[in-house]
Parts: C-alpha cells; sequence; structure tokens
C-alpha cells in the first residue's frame, strides 16, 4: 500500500477493513464495511434537482469510457460498454464505433442519489469543434476527464477556455491512475497553472501491496472531506467497495489531514465562505471540521468559479466513478442556480397606416421563472433511420408539451409538437413534457435547424398567440459556427440521383452546421466543406451508408480564397422598380480591401463570418416610411451575389473585401426595400468587374498549432517548423505573444500558485519504468504554419520525435499566400 511512498501494508490494512458489511446508498453514513453502490429512488420534481453537465477532455482521456461505468452504476444499462468492443451507449453511430472515438455529442439522462442528471459526452478530436461547442452552450457544468499519464493537453485547455468564457464551473477528474507513469499530485499542479483555477482536492490515490516486492497498485481513493478509505475489488464491476474510517496516527491518516488542511484553508480564502472561517477559528482542528460545512463551502465555491474540486480514478478498471457521481450532484449547479440566458427580441413597429412595418431590436434577458413563456434552444439535429428528424433542445422557460404548437421565431415557422423522447444516447422514452431546465427531443419536425429559438405558451397548448409581441420576437444568441477550412465535390452517380443527393445533403446540414454547401460555376460541381480531414470523411462516410446517398465525392482539399490588393473608383447607379424614374434609388459605391490594420469604423458590419466580408453603410439613412434596419438590410441583400463571383487568379471564392456606401438617395414615397438591394447589387458587380487579374491575391488558411514535445527533440521540431513548414514559432513554453498584460499576469498568478499548492507524492512516477512524462520535461511549442504545409504533420512528427510528441491545429485566419506558393496552390486545385 503507498500514497505516494511506500507504507507498512501488513500492519495498516487489517484496520482498516472491518468484516462488518452492509447494502447501502452511497452517500449513507455507515461506518465501516462493504457497501454496495445503488441508485435512490427519483425525486426530481424541481429543477433544483437537475444537472446539465458535460464530460470534456482531450481525445483518449477516458470520456466514453467514465460515461459509461456512470450508465451502468445509474441502473440505467444492464451491462458497461466497452469503447474497444464497439457496444458503448453513447459512441451509437456505426462510425463511432468503427473509429472508437466519439463524433456527436450523445445526450444520456440518468437518475442518480434523487436527482436526474443529464449527461453528454462530447468529442475530444479538433475536427468536431462545433460538436462541443453547441453542447457548452446549454449545459450548466462540465466535468473535464483528464488522462493521469499525459497530464492536461492541448484539446483541454481549449474547451477547459470555451466553457469558462461562459461562466460554467467545472469538476476535473484524473482518469487512469492505474497506468504506469500516472501522476495525480503532478496532473493537480498542471490543472492550476494550464488552466489558470484553484483546486480542491476532495479525494487522492490509495496504492496497495500485493505481496512484499511487488509494486502498488491502484486499489481506490482516500475520501478527504468524509476522511475515509474506499477500496473497490480487483476485476469486479465496480458496485461493491470497502469503506472504512482512517486509523488516527496512520501514515494515510497523517496525509489525508496534509490535504483536508490545504482544501480548508483554500475555502476559507474564497468568497462568500464566513461560516466556514469561523467555524474553523472556533474548532481550531481541521479535522473536525464536520463534512457537511466543507461540501457547503467547496459548493458556494465551486459555482462561483473560484475554484474547480478535484478527484481520481481509473475508469477502465471501474475505480472511482461513483464518488464522481456524488461530486457531481453535490457541486455542479441546478438550472436554477445559473445565470439566465441573454436574448434579443425583435419587435415589429407600424409607423402608419400606409407605410411598411420595421422592426426592432432590444437586448433582453429571458424571465426564466414566467410559467406562461415557454423557450426552449435547438442545440442538435440528428436524422434516425427509424424515428426520423430529432431536435436536442434545451427548455430555459416553461413547459414544453406534446401537442403544443411552437412558433420557430429564426424562420418564423409554426409547428405543433407531436412527440416528445427522453434519450439515452439512441435509446428512447416517450415523455408528454419537458420542464424548464431540462433537456430532451422533439420528433419529426421538418424546419428547425441547430441553433434557432422556440416559444410556446407554457400553460395552453394553443395559446401562442396569446404571448407578448416581446416574447414572439425572442431570439436566443445563436451559435457560433467555424469556418470551414477543407472541402470535396459531390456529384450524383447519375442525373437522376440528383434530387436523392439534395435531399440527403440538406439532412446533413441540418445535424451539421459547420458543414457549408456552395456550387461552383465553372465545374458545375457541389461543394461540401467542413473543419478537418476527418471531419469531411464522417460526413461521406454518414451520406453514403447511412443516408443512401448515390454520391461520388472527391478528394478532400484545402478551402482557398483570393482577394484584391487595390480600391475601386466610386461607382454610382439607379434603379427604379417598374421603370418610374420618381422612385428611382441611387447608390454610389466602393469596394476595398480587408486588412487586419484598418479600422472599418462604427459604421462597418461583417455581412458574412466566414468570409470576412464588410459593408460601411452611410451615416445617414433617415425615411419617413423604412426603418434603418430595413435599409441595411437591404444593402447586404444587394451585396452579398456581387461577392459570390470568383475571382481572376483561379476562380476562387472572394474574402476580405468591404464594400463602402458612399452615397445613397431613396425617395420619400418608397415603402419598397427591392429597389435599394437591386441598386447596390448592380453597383457592386460592376465595381468587382473594374479590378484586372494582377489586382488578385490568393488567401490561403492559416492554423494556430501547438505542439508537446519532450526537450530532447525541440530543435529538431521548431527547425521543421520553421523550415520545411514555412510557419512562425510564436513562443516556447511562454504566454501567447497575443495575450494581454492582464491575461500574462493571471496565467503568471497561477503558475506561482501551482508551484506552492500542497499534492501527495506521486508514487507511480518514481517506480515507472515507462511514462516519459516521469523522466523527461516536456515543452509547449506555439506556432503559425500554413494549413498546406500540414498535412501528413502527424506522421512526419512521430518520426522526429519516436512517437512522443503530440499536437492539436485550429484554424487562425486567411492569410495573403507568398508569390512563390502561388504556382504549388494553382497547380493543386
Amino acid at each position: 500500500m503507498g500514497v505516494g511512498v511506500r507504507l507498512n501494508c501488513f500492519s495498516i490494512l487489517p484496520k482498516f477493513v472491518l468484516a462488518k458489511s452492509s447494502i447501502y446508498k452511497y452517500a449513507t453514513a455507515v461506518p465501516h464495511g462493504t457497501r454496495f453502490y445503488s441508485v435512490s429512488r427519483p425525486c426530481f420534481s424541481e429543477s433544483s434537482a437537475v444537472r446539465n453537465i458535460g464530460i470534456i477532455a482531450h481525445i483518449d482521456a477516458g470520456k466514453t469510457t467514465t460515461t459509461e461505468r456512470m450508465l451502468y452504476y445509474s441502473g440505467l444499462t444492464s451491462h458497461i460498454g466497452d469503447v474497444d468492443q464497439g457496444d458503448t451507449v453513447t459512441d451509437y453511430l456505426q462510425a463511432e464505433r468503427e473509429r472508437g472515438i466519439t463524433i456527436t455529442s450523445a445526450a444520456v439522462t440518468l437518475d442518480w442519489s434523487g436527482h436526474k442528471i443529464n449527461l453528454i459526452d462530447t468529442p475530444g478530436h479538433a475536427d468536431f469543434t462545433f460538436e462541443v461547442i453547441r453542447s457548452i452552450r446549454v449545459l450548466d457544468g462540465a466535468v473535464t476527464v483528464l488522462d493521469g499519464v499525459a497530464g492536461v493537453e492541448a484539446q483541454t485547455e481549449k474547451v477547459w477556455r470555451q466553457a469558462s468564457d461562459r461562466g460554467i464551473p467545472k469538476i476535473v477528474f484524473i482518469n487512469k491512475m492505474d497506468r504506469p507513469g500516472a501522476g495525480f499530485g503532478r496532473t493537480v499542479r498542471e490543472v492550476v497553472a494550464k488552466l489558470n483555477t484553484r483546486v480542491g482536492i476532495t479525494n487522492f490515490p490509495y496504492f496497495g501491496q500485493m505481496d512484499a516486492g511487488h509494486e502498488g497498485r491502484f486499489q481506490g481513493v482516500v475520501d478527504v472531506v468524509d476522511k475515509r478509505l474506499i477500496l473497490w475489488d480487483e476485476g469486479s464491476d465496480g458496485k461493491s467497495v470497502k469503506v472504512s474510517e482512517l486509523e488516527d496516527g496512520s501514515e494515510l491518516s497523517q496525509e489525508c489531514e496534509r490535504i483536508r488542511t490545504s482544501l480548508i484553508e483554500t475555502l476559507c480564502e474564497c468568497e462568500g465562505n464566513d461560516d466556514l472561517v469561523e467555524e474553523v477559528l472556533e474548532i481550531s482542528d481541521y479535522m473536525a471540521v464536520p463534512p457537511s460545512s466543507i461540501r457547503k463551502a467547496l459548493r458556494n465555491s465551486t459555482l462561483r468559479e473560484d475554484i474547480s474540486p478535484v478527484l481520481c480514478g481509473a475508469s477502465f478498471r471501474n475505480i472511482g466513478v461513483q464518488p464522481l457521481m456524488e461530486a457531481v450532484v453535490n457541486y455542479l449547479p441546478s438550472p436554477e442556480e445559473r445565470k439566465a440566458p441573454d436574448a434579443i427580441s425583435k419587435v415589429p413597429v407600424s409607423k402608419g397606416k400606409h407605410a411598411a412595418q420595421s422592426i426592432k431590436s432590444e437586448n433582453v434577458t429571458l424571465n426564466v421563472n414566467d410559467p406562461k413563456l415557454t423557450c426552449a434552444l435547438a442545440f442538435k439535429v440528428v436524422n434516425d433511420p427509424i424515428r426520423g428528424i430529432l431536435v436536442y433542445v434545451r427548455v430555459y422557460s416553461g413547459t414544453l408539451q406534446t401537442g403544443s404548437v411552437i412558433l420557430n421565431t429564426t424562420n418564423g415557422k409554426k409547428e405543433r409538437v407531436s412527440k416528445l423522447l427522453q434519450m439515452q444516447a439512441d435509446m428512447p422514452l416517450d415523455i408528454s413534457k419537458i420542464e424548464k431546465g431540462n433537456i430532451g427531443v422533439i420528433v419529426g419536425s421538418k424546419e428547425i435547424r441547430t441553433g434557432d429559438t422556440l416559444v410556446a405558451h407554457g400553460l395552453k397548448k394553443d395559446g401562442i398567440t396569446t404571448l407578448l409581441k416581446r416574447d414572439l420576437g425572442l431570439h436566443l444568441h445563436p451559435i457560433d459556427v467555424p469556418p470551414p477550412v477543407f472541402f470535396a465535390s459531390i456529384t450524383p452517380k447519375s442525373i437522376s440521383d440528383t434530387r436523392n443527393m439534395e435531399e440527403a445533403l440538406d439532412i446533413l446540414l441540418r445535424e451539421d452546421p459547420s458543414l457549408r454547401l456552395s456550387y461552383d460555376d465553372d465545374s458545375g460541381q457541389t461543394l461540401l466543406s467542413g473543419m478537418g480531414e476527418l471531419h469531411l470523411e464522417i460526413a461521406r462516410d454518414r451520406l453514403i451508408n447511412d443516408l443512401k446517398a448515390k454520391v461520388k465525392i472527391g478528394p478532400i482539399m484545402i478551402s482557398y480564397k483570393e482577394s484584391i490588393q487595390a480600391s475601386s473608383k466610386i461607382i454610382e447607379k439607379s434603379y427604379s422598380e417598374g421603370g418610374n424614374e420618381d422612385m428611382s434609388v441611387k447608390v454610389g459605391l466602393m469596394v476595398e480591401p480587408v486588412y487586419e490594420d484598418i479600422e472599418l469604423g462604427d459604421l462597418a458590419e461583417k455581412i458574412d463570418p466566414h468570409d470576412n466580408h464588410y459593408v460601411i453603410f452611410p451615416s445617414y439613412t433617415n425615411h419617413p416610411h423604412l426603418s434603418q434596419e430595413e435599409i441595411y438590410e437591404a444593402i447586404k441583400i444587394g451585396i452579398i451575389p456581387a461577392l459570390a463571383t470568383g475571382g481572376k487568379l483561379a476562380r476562387l471564392p472572394l474574402h476580405s473585401i468591404s464594400v463602402k456606401i458612399t452615397n445613397l438617395e431613396i425617395p420619400e414615397d418608397c415603402t419598397s426595400t427591392a429597389s435599394i438591394s437591386s441598386a447596390v447589387r448592380l453597383a457592386s458587380q460592376e465595381a468587382l468587374r473594374g479590378f484586372i487579374k494582377s489586382d488578385y491575391v490568393i488567401m490561403e488558411p492559416k492554423m494556430d498549432v501547438r505542439v508537446v514535445v519532450n526537450e530532447e527533440d525541440i530543435g529538431n521540431v521548431v527547425n521543421d517548423i520553421s523550415s520545411t513548414r514555412r510557419g512562425h514559432v510564436i513562443s516556447l513554453n511562454e504566454d501567447d505573444a497575443e495575450n494581454s498584460s492582464d491575461q500574462t499576469s493571471i496565467s503568471n498568478h497561477f503558475k506561482e500558485l501551482a508551484a506552492s499548492v500542497y499534492v501527495p507524492p506521486d508514487y507511480t512516477m518514481y517506480m515507472s519504468k515507462h511514462g516519459d512524462r516521469a523522466t523527461s520535461q516536456q515543452s509547449l511549442i506555439k506556432a503559425k504554419i500554413p494549413l498546406r504545409k500540414m498535412v501528413g504533420y502527424l506522421t512526419s512528427l512521430r518520426s522526429m520525435t519516436q512517437g512522443r510528441a503530440t499536437f492539436l491545429m485550429s484554424f487562425d485566419k486567411y492569410e495573403i499566400a507568398p508569390p512563390d506558393a502561388i504556382d504549388e496552390i494553382v497547380d493543386s486545385l
């Protein structure tokens, strides 16, 4: 037995494990004996008993393995799903089971300790970032699973920051503590230094010893809050555990006291824990502080994001998962403890009897306690081969009932809800309603897409028309979609297969809005764009194998763009509907390139988030019948088709172009915006035709690359980035150069804090003969590299480092390609 050091297990162990046994619910206080984890009777009629959580981590950290154990211990499944065997509940797509990775965010509902946990297992691969983004949008809390050997990896840092940006409290679960080279203390310090959070260790690993001369093995955890040792039988399903008090004065008790003291002192430093401070001053004994007082303070500090509870285990060996589930209930928030979502309300306003209605937009905060208003966000759409279209929704206010009429405020269409489900991944349960704070599924909708806002009357199924105008115009802030950087051509195998292809593509894009569809006029091909090579490979598999589309798919290629380097002259155009000159709209505009260091001003608005196009509106647009918002929208409608034309170098889509409106004259009697759009379109097209071939440049995707490498390999990797990859190294073991001074100061603070935080010694690292991280210092290289130079990088990196390095890349921006790369790029098209 050992906790960082070897202990005399023969003298201590018999006193820990007593003969008395009892069947129990984990939260019940039974002092000693063998216990069995089981599920208590559900009692979650209120949203206070609901937990909407996500499992987030780097690929292969054990997210799905941990999730499958949670399902099993909750009683939802009768056997433990295995990733390697391809029989997991959450990874239910064929492509997921074949590859052994999570691709979609599977939603699962389970019961634990009188609570309802809506759990989402998210992908760890960078190509499926959008799945993570849209899942984070509806979460109230998160469990971050770390590999105890690999520690805090790049994708973990990225997703942690995304969750922090939305103010989501997080628990840390250090997994794989049974593996050689696992370092609990080292990983805890990495959590503080890399994730910029204070930590509260609530349990730490316990290592036993089979017999003299053999290395200790991970057998259980020491519960710091309740001062108990929890042991799991090796080779069992993990339901039966042995729980015992710590012997006073033993090395294990002393280690627990040191960690408990550190936990309590950290909590006393956090805001809002005055009761704990007074209790500590009164008792003057850290081991005598009641567990309930610690849990109360830890919950408060976790919800405030002042601290992150840390637990450990080995999910594959069925150790440590039930305490994690208890921590979810004890420390992560219910929906009512979260801030109400921000929204925009778009309300029609009439300016007169004959005037067209205008739209007034205002920022609002959703009233989640209004029972008359049901408001939900569609965060995921799935095409099920048996049940049809399934729309996953998070209900923020009111109750969504079967038979209710809902208004999709995004597209303005109404639907009646025919059926609702609660999903255990691909296993459904019919339900009659989805209450406030819960996640569920609408079956059979033909119009709802990911990111749509849905409203209904919370009490009357046909009461949609009685809602306030403000409520009928609610729009929850949409889910941001990252720009795609790879594409592949798609063509039907025959003309008769065209409709089948179009229907399949429509379903695919409803499921995954991070895929984009475009049409190449020159080749006549349909182009499907995605976040990465694996992303498009999965999309191809879905089209052919699941949606049965009869298509031919071309090779996956990098998505290049074209832009301009010069400005056009001012172009003036007039247009009138029906040829009436008195109703003619006159517009003047010029087309210019968009540079990073140019300030476009307050009147500039981005037209397309992916292509970096802007419009600079005129400063004066007062009109008796048309609102400023309507005029601006008409201008954008005119610009978009003009910018859809390709450039003159290789007919590539345009990027980073601004259209500046220099003059706009609208007749006072005009009540339609159609003439505005037409005049703007004609002027924009003429301005673009004025550019010659030499005015154009090719834009290529530049990637943000992070490489984790051992010190002895730094030279080779940096040299390869700078020369072969044509990249630029930003930093080595330092914060990004673009970070603000405040961010750098915060980062430095947590690095100093990490060095001082108390952690138990890492016994497994000392005895490891395998783990590179146990013997070699690792470094983080941050660089910017053209995507065309990153194709096949994984194979090259493994060769340079003998498989010891890892990397993560994400899209940074489009940048002008160097002149000597133009021929290479054009030849690849």
